[in-house]
């Protein structure tokens, strides 16, 4: 499904690039756009991509364990600390190898982890009340999301009603004949900084057509815009003025 704003997102690289769509497929700007915004995942740190992700209390069957599952939008660990029963807090303070957090003799040293795959493997092992926090920088919903089509939503002003049924559009309830269509999800690349993701599609799509000057230079400007966008953070944060906003989920463990 497409959204209005992607939508002119996509229209956009078209006419930065100047190719018609035998050339250049509507389904192409969109990897384009793709690719682009996994650029920007790697590349910025700050305080929008900022989230917060609770595992929730460890229940007498969690016992010893000693691995999590990270979330699935993430980009990159900030901080990974616990809190016990007491409300004491621990930071794991240092992230080690597989193999050295493997290593018995290790593990009796200090608090530590390591990455496993999906999941994140700890020192020491989880004990009754236990609270594990996983702070970090993650990766946003794709850049045509929408929302979901459900009371829920419908309710929350999150879906629109349609007097008939278009593209993207559900029947609720079935046989209804009442039409709604997600709204598009925030999205804080595409709404508030779109000329990074643009920089980056136009940088891809010059490339795929042969124009290698113009795809090279795109594709500086989109690092520049980045490197611009981290030393503002940077300069937020030595003037104490931090501006911060951090999004919470709570799993259960």
């Amino acid at each position: 499904m497409s959204t209005p704003l992607y939508d002119a997102l996509v229209a956009k690289v078209r006419t930065w690039v100047n190719r018609d769509s035998n050339i250049l497929t509507d389904a192409l700007i969109e990897d384009f756009i793709d690719y682009s915004a996994d650029f920007c995942y790697r590349k910025l740190r700050i305080p929008p991509l900022e989230h917060t992700f609770s595992y929730g209390a460890v229940g007498a069957s969690a016992v010893g364990e000693t691995e999590l599952t990270v979330p699935s939008d993430l980009s990159e660990i900030i901080q990974f600390r616990k809190v016990d029963a007491e409300g004491n807090s621990f930071v794991f303070d240092e992230r080690i190898s597989l193999l050295a957090m493997q290593d018995k003799d290790y593990q009796h040293q200090q608090e530590s982890y390591a990455r496993k795959g999906s999941n994140l493997v700890f020192y020491p092992a989880a004990k009754l009340g236990d609270v594990y926090e996983l702070y970090y920088y993650r990766r946003l919903k794709d850049a045509n999301a929408a929302y979901v089509v459900n009371q829920t939503n419908i309710d929350a002003g999150l879906a629109e009603s349609s007097t008939q049924s278009v593209t993207g559009s559900v029947e609720f309830p079935t046989g209804s004949g009442n039409y709604y269509v997600g709204k598009e999800v925030p999205n804080w690349l595409r709404d508030s900084n779109e000329r990074v993701l643009l920089w980056g599609a136009v940088a891809h799509a010059f490339d795929y057509v042969g124009e290698d000057e113009r795809a090279a230079k795109f594709k500086d400007q989109q690092l520049k815009d980045i490197q611009e966008l981290n030393a503002e953070e940077v300069q937020r944060k030595t003037r104490g003025g931090s501006y911060v906003q951090t999004y919470s989920n709570t799993a259960q463990f």
